[in-house]
């Protein structure tokens, strides 16, 4: 009796039971351990960061190429920066915090072009957007040490913002520098004019808030586009990795 054909996904694991003898297995290793060892390096101040384990990039790759997909896994093994894929805009939008996550020479290097024709630049992106969606973010006032506190008189028309605006400040550090001034504009009370406040250059801005942790789970959930088996697979990989 034949036996019954084999499914996608026995089909895939025969291509990953090859890794003993396949010289791709090792292929992007040292690409990938160098990347995130750069990741590793800028964000390990960041709020919530575990360093990144290279064995989970490279089962990402395998996941989401393999070698027999030889056009894809010579250009595009992480994927990133396929026709109509969002990810990439995303990463390299200035608007998701991609900047944020990205070290300066990774970030000024990546282009839509290089990233969907070049595997070093699209492990690169890949990396980068995977923590770009394990990052969560906050905006929050910002200002240096060395920022001169002066003193701003009340004119007549002045609000809390137009004060913040007019002196390259924040309306959250206003706040800050005169305590109960919070107080009184929740209970809409006027400012008085003539009355000196402490003011100080400020930036609202956005900032690492902390990170999720990136179980198979939820790397299939950021990174995954319509594979329902990808955090199984991330696990059959990772157990031929180690």
């Amino acid at each position: 009796m034949p036996l019954p054909p084999k499914t996608p996904f026995q089909l895939w694991k025969d291509t990953i039971d090859t890794e003993k003898t396949n010289p791709a297995w090792h292929g992007y290793d040292a690409v990938i351990k160098s990347t995130v060892d750069k990741y590793n390096a800028h964000l390990q101040s960041a709020p919530g960061f575990t360093a990144l384990d290279w064995k989970l990039i490279k089962a990402m790759v395998w996941t989401e190429t393999g070698a027999t997909a030889k056009l894809a896994w010579a250009t595009r093994p992480m994927q990133i920066g396929n026709k109509d894929d969002p990810g990439l805009a995303a990463l390299l939008g200035g608007k998701e915090g991609g900047e944020l996550i990205m070290p300066s020479d990774i970030a000024s290097g990546l282009t839509v072009q290089n990233v969907g024709t070049d595997p070093v630049k699209n492990i690169q992106a890949g990396i980068g957007y995977l923590l770009m969606r394990a990052a969560n973010f906050k905006y929050g006032d910002v200002w240096s040490s060395n920022a001169p506190i002066t003193e701003y008189k009340v004119a007549a028309g002045d609000s809390i913002d137009r004060i913040a605006k007019r002196t390259g400040s924040t309306v959250g550090h206003l706040y800050w520098l005169n305590p109960g001034l919070q107080s009184e504009m929740d209970q809409h009370r006027p400012l008085k004019i003539g009355r000196a406040l402490k003011v100080q250059k400020a930036t609202n801005t956005k900032m690492i808030a902390g990170f999720k942790s990136l179980d198979n789970a939820t790397v299939a959930r950021l990174y995954n586009v319509g594979d329902s088996r990808y955090a199984e697979k991330l696990a059959y990989c990772l157990g031929k990795i180690k």
